[in-house]
């Protein structure tokens, strides 16, 4: 027992010993020198160390360097890759006695890292060693890299050197790997693109190289905190960069994100799988990520799910699925990196698209002012109830109009991307105009948006079209092409223009254009044309033939406009020139049962209101609907009484010249005799009879009336 006591006190003296020799005798220089020449061989960088060394072996062996900082590649003028305050490893005692670095753990203070990309496309975090790069070596570390395998460069034909790798991380775990109150600068020279990370805090770590490491870390960015968890691994393929399954969580107050896929640094695409995030605005989460987008009320809530894709120029999304503003979008998109600004190409169906969410364009309408009212001109004579027009130069002064908004515009989103999409939108809104089904297709270039409509169904029915909408701050620039067939007129002119004086179906079409600040701006510089052509209507608001009879009791203002009061047609013509927000019109026809009518006049868009003048002709016959037109007897055989209709479009003066009928009083009379007599055996030729009677002053006798042999017509 003495002997073994004797004994155990000799180990311990022994062991004494070999702390205090491995306090005083280790080589910490050789620590630096060996740390630096592996660094330098595998991506021939330099690694510094000006700060002290200090090496600890109780109760854990640890190496702590202070001030440490790596180079940018060879040729990259840039800051340290990566600066250091403290970087402590902790590695296996005994290979370090034998001169062999294994590191287990080690922990980054503060650190600064500088991820670059320079003009040339060269990124600082790419530590492969360049083929052609020598670094100059210092003492013993050119014996150190000369005995090291070499490191292939990107482009080359031979295969990396991914088994070495791997070998020298066998046997390591590092269960605690930790970065304290980093910072992290993204630079890149060619966009001119550099963004700064806070408080970038994770601890990392792995059991072994062949299972999974464990993230859980936060940063700070553009004033939000971002937490981020996740597995990625094995890991031995994320050292080789072979595929390796990625599971990550970023949340932050903004929005929140998963992603399921595969990370594979040496593949095209390095990060692909399953992408699922949700906003709870989307406008604020744009704003946050530098791409503001204008004022507006929409663009709020937003999911998104698809099969995503990222690489070095852009990202890809394939089988997307995401709501927004309550629109369900479906289909694929990417977005690559461009010289300028992003590209996007898309190909998406939509169950409906609210252009006045995405775009400001001024759709709320202002609280204006009425126009003037009309200034009356006295009368002629008492036989006379003529109207002085006002001209419309002076409706075009009126710079305020009921209806469109004062709100300025801001496109200033179309120079955010340039952009190729094809859409099918099942429903759609612009402004107050509303579309079923369509197949548009999209292109956007320099903050100028080219649509071409293959397809629309509006209002009842078809159509296609184009439409032009530019960024010219301030403001925008619209110009549209349309082709519209079996058109609703009524609805569709109601939402388009504020007018809702002409109902029938038929076709619709007309090209104009206009710019400016504000929605009543574009409207008072609108340059164009168009056509219409519609059968089966209606002109709204008055009643010709109401008005002819209460001529006969001396009432003048039987024209006047009523709401419910409307002069059905069975067609309708016309065209029209658009200059500087006024429409002119000078061959306006309408045919109806017993009434043609012509019309000529101007309406100013701006300010909703018209000057315009409508002659209804009463006629002897309804047969042909339109042959005493293609004759040109129409004046001769008929009693013409021109209505002007002036003052704003809801609600304009009607009044009616009567100084026509004493123009030819004979074909008056001759008209109300061939009317009369056509339709004598029934209660509407009586009561016309009556009426046009009453109107001339004189009763129409049965001995007056021609009754001609051919059948009345059916009713």
């Amino acid at each position: 027992m003495r002997f073994v006591a004797y004994a155990f006190l000799a180990i311990a003296g022994l062991l004494a010993a070999a702390v205090a020799f491995v306090y005083v005798a280790l080589p910490t220089e050789f620590v630096r020198d060996e740390i630096a020449a592996q660094v330098l061989a595998r991506t021939g960088r330099n690694l510094t160390v000006t700060g002290p060394i200090s090496i600890s072996v109780y109760p854990q062996t640890a190496i702590e360097l202070d001030d440490v900082q790596l180079s940018p590649p060879s040729g990259m003028t840039s800051e340290p890759t990566v600066s250091v305050r403290a970087l402590t490893v902790k590695v296996p005692f005994w290979p370090l006695l034998q001169h062999q670095l294994r590191i287990e753990q080690f922990v980054l203070d503060h650190p600064v890292i500088v991820l670059q990309t320079d003009a040339q496309g060269r990124m600082s975090w790419d530590f492969r060693k360049p083929a052609s790069a020598e670094p100059q070596l210092r003492g013993g570390q050119a014996d150190q890299a000369a005995s090291a395998e070499p490191v292939i460069a990107r482009g080359s034909s031979a295969s990396p050197p991914a088994p070495r790798q791997i070998a020298d991380f066998q046997g390591v775990q590092l269960r605690d790997v930790r970065l304290v109150s980093g910072t992290i600068q993204v630079v890149d020279e060619r966009s001119r693109l550099k963004e700064t990370l806070t408080d970038v805090s994770v601890n990392l770590g792995f059991d072994d190289i062949e299972g999974p490491a464990h993230l859980d870390g936060s940063l700070a960015w553009s004033g939000e905190p971002i937490a981020i968890q996740g597995t990625a691994g094995p890991v031995a393929n994320l050292i080789s960069g072979a595929p390796a399954a990625l599971d990550l969580s970023i949340t932050g107050r903004l929005a929140k994100t998963i992603f399921k896929g595969t990370l594979a640094a040496r593949e095209a695409t390095p990060l692909s799988g399953t992408l699922h995030t949700t906003a709870g605005s989307l406008r604020q989460l744009l704003a946050w990520l530098r791409y503001p987008l204008p004022p507006g009320n929409g663009l709020g809530a937003t999911t998104l799910a698809a099969d995503f894709g990222l690489s070095a120029q852009g990202f890809a999304a394939r089988n997307a699925v995401a709501t927004l503003d309550g629109m369900t979008v479906k289909g694929s998109f990417s977005v690559t990196r461009g010289s300028d600004r992003p590209m996007v190409r898309a190909d998406l169906s939509l169950d409906r698209l609210d252009l006045n969410a995405l775009l400001d364009l001024g759709s709320a309408p202002a609280t204006l002012p009425a126009p003037a009212k009309p200034t009356k001109a006295p009368a002629a004579a008492a036989a006379s109830a003529t109207v002085a027009s006002q001209p419309a130069a002076s409706l075009a002064a009126n710079s305020q109009g009921p209806g469109w908004s004062t709100k300025p515009i801001d496109v200033s989103a179309l120079k955010l991307a340039d952009a190729d999409v094809a859409l099918t939108v099942e429903a759609a809104q612009w402004q107050s105009i509303k579309l079923s089904k369509t197949i548009v297709k999209t292109g956007l270039k320099d903050g100028v948006m080219k649509s071409r409509f293959s397809e629309i169904a509006l209002y009842g029915g078809k159509g296609t079209g184009s439409l032009v909408l530019q960024d010219a701050a301030p403001g925008a620039k619209v110009e549209t092409n349309f082709a519209l067939h079996g058109i609703q007129a009524q609805p569709f002119l109601s939402d388009a223009a504020g007018f809702d004086r002409i109902a029938g179906t038929g076709d619709l079409s007309f090209n104009f254009i206009g710019s400016g600040p504000s929605q009543l701006t574009i409207v008072k510089s609108l340059m164009g044309q168009g056509r219409m052509e519609l059968a089966d209507g209606a002109i709204v608001g008055f009643n010709a033939a109401a008005g002819v009879k209460a001529l006969q009791n001396g009432n003048i203002d039987g024209f006047n406009s009523q709401p419910s009061a409307k002069t059905d047609f069975t067609s309708l013509t016309a065209s029209c020139t658009i200059t500087n927000g006024i429409l002119d019109n000078r061959d306006l026809a309408i045919s109806a049962p017993l009434m043609r009518l012509t019309g000529a006049g101007t309406a100013n868009l701006a300010d909703r209101t018209m000057d315009y003048t409508a002659q209804p002709t009463l006629v002897d016959s309804t047969e042909g609907q339109g042959a005493t037109e293609a004759s040109g007897q129409l004046g001769k055989a008929g009693l013409t009484i021109p209505v002007h209709l002036i003052g704003p479009w809801a609600k304009p003066s009607v009044k009616v010249d009567l100084k026509a009928l004493a123009k030819n009083p004979e074909a008056a009379i001759e008209t109300v005799k061939k009317a009369v007599g056509k339709f004598a055996s029934s209660k509407q030729g009586k009561a016309l009879g009556d009426i046009l009677g009453g109107l001339l002053g004189k009763a129409v006798k049965p001995s007056d009336v021609q009754v001609e042999s051919d059948p009345a017509p059916a009713q």
